[in-house]
């Protein structure tokens, strides 16, 4: 059956969509020799290529949550050496990080080879709530928690507001919908607060509970129902903003 090149290399776990949109311009994929364009009709018996290296496609869909220990980048690979989130999983079949936690920060990061699930987790328009845990070197006033709130500016943007509850003197808990780069840190650095850490919890339904650092669990049966529910959702009506890291 021949489907979409597109739609081929998202499940192959290539990427999601938009980076496989990229790959397909930028020329880095062939097949049988012969470079791709996006929305090729292509099928199992094609060769599928980038820059040199064979992509198969797994019939085996793979969800995993992963509590991201520091000093672990979010990434495939890298080219500073540093371990990455690939080197903590065992799995034969090419996985790829969802959305990213900066090299200091923990938790929850989710890793799949379902390129359109990937797409939905981490476009802000479907504003899939993320829940983190924060503790700052200061002592957290009323007027700063109330500042993070209602929204201050970051790269000249004033961000969403957003759910803020103050957990002791110097933490408090965090749902964002946004993806902003460093968004946490870079809010905090507005009102006058220096994180100390920065744990991610949750994402959307799914919770990191009691997985501990460097260790994953594969995602349950009625985990996989409700996201396959987030698959379905039609987008919010809102500039695009590709989520990176916290």
């Amino acid at each position: 059956m021949e489907i979409r090149i597109n739609k081929y290399l998202a499940t192959a776990g290539v990427g999601a969509r938009r980076k496989v949109e990229r790959m397909l311009w930028d020329g880095e994929i062939e097949v049988n020799g012969v470079k791709a364009v996006p929305g090729q009709l292509i099928d199992d018996n094609d060769v599928v290529t980038r820059n040199g290296e064979r992509i198969v496609r797994s019939t085996k869909l793979i969800y995993i949550a992963l509590n991201k220990p520091v000093g672990v980048v979010s990434t495939t690979s890298d080219e500073k050496g540093r371990p990455t989130v690939m080197d903590l999983i065992p799995f034969k079949e090419r996985l790829y990080p969802v959305g990213r936690l900066d090299q200091n920060s923990t938790g929850l990061i989710l890793l799949t080879n379902d390129g359109d699930l990937a797409l939905r987790l981490t476009h802000p328009r479907y504003h899939l709530p993320k829940t983190y845990e924060v503790t700052t070197k200061e002592n957290i006033s009323d007027y700063q928690l109330n500042r993070l709130r209602n929204g201050v500016l970051v790269y000249d943007q004033k961000t969403d507001p957003a759910f803020v509850k103050l957990k002791g003197p110097n933490s408090f808990q965090i749902i964002l919908h946004q993806g902003l780069k460093r968004q946490i840190r870079e809010m905090c650095k507005n009102v006058g607060l220096n994180v100390k850490s920065l744990h991610r919890v949750q994402i959307g339904p799914i919770t990191l509970g009691r997985i501990k650092a460097g260790e994953f669990r594969e995602l349950s049966p009625k985990e996989l129902e409700v996201l396959s529910e987030t698959k379905k959702m039609e987008p919010v009506d809102r500039n695009h903003q590709e989520e990176t890291s916290e």
